[in-house]
């Protein structure tokens, strides 16, 4: 009876030993961290249309959970097409403080039709986003023509104004005319092509039906520029 006593004493001790082992263990092993908090961006450019030359400021706010993530250094990626691989071009930060927003701005002065995109490339604590590709078209530069105040029926003539950016850059520019009818509005007449030098447009034009005149230089939407139009030239008288 004594060595059976013995024997179980020895067991519960081993049973004690082998659980405070793995308690041990337990305690000892890595502490699995939690995942990073998800994140997504909201965008909201000034605007997505902008007169070559001129500038804009393009704004993405970084949230989680519904709350505002500021002070993070975000990418800011261009590309020149809508589906094109985006180029790093700046590291962004946002203000920290009792009122930050997580708003990220940049200004940017494209030289042409431009898609933008805020990338937040993730660390231990906030999950990796990208913005929605900000597209921002740059319409050219065109300036008010400039004609002739009256010439005679059938004779040549020249509209010419400024258009930015220039030869070799820049769209087609076509001269549209309009024509003032029995009522006083101008109505669309022709349209003609016309040269680029420099940046200046030009086009020799011959009008033989009597009236009063004026003009437009225009250009079509595509890849690179989005369509324009200048204003109204003063009035042409073409005469017998």
């Amino acid at each position: 009876m004594k060595a059976q006593g013995k024997h179980s004493r020895t067991t519960r001790l081993a049973v004690v030993v082998a659980a405070v082992v793995v308690l041990a263990a337990l305690l000892a092993g890595p502490v699995l961290a939690a995942p990073p908090a998800p994140t997504s961006w909201t965008v909201s450019p000034e605007s997505t249309i902008i007169t070559y030359g001129h500038g804009v400021i393009l704004n993405g706010t970084l949230t989680s959970n519904q709350a505002a993530i500021a002070g993070l250094w975000v990418d800011f990626a261009q590309a020149t097409t809508v589906a094109g691989s985006q180029v790093i071009l700046y590291k962004v930060t946002a203000p920290t403080g009792p009122y930050a927003t997580g708003t990220y701005s940049i200004a940017v002065l494209p030289p042409q039709t431009m898609y933008y995109q805020f990338r937040w490339a993730g660390d231990s604590t906030y999950a990796a986003s990208n913005s929605g590709v900000i597209p921002v078209q740059v319409r050219p530069s065109l300036g008010k023509p400039s004609c002739p105040s009256s010439i005679k029926s059938g004779k040549k003539f020249t509209v010419s104004g400024s258009v930015r950016p220039g030869q070799g850059v820049g769209p087609a520019v076509k001269i549209a005319a309009f024509r003032k009818n029995s009522s006083g509005a101008y109505v669309s007449y022709k349209t003609y092509s016309s040269s680029i030098s420099g940046t200046t447009y030009k086009a020799s034009i011959t009008i033989s039906k009597t009236g009063t005149y004026k003009f437009k230089a225009t250009t079509a939407d595509g890849a690179k520029f989005a369509s324009n139009e200048s204003s109204f030239s003063a009035a042409l008288k073409v005469t017998n």
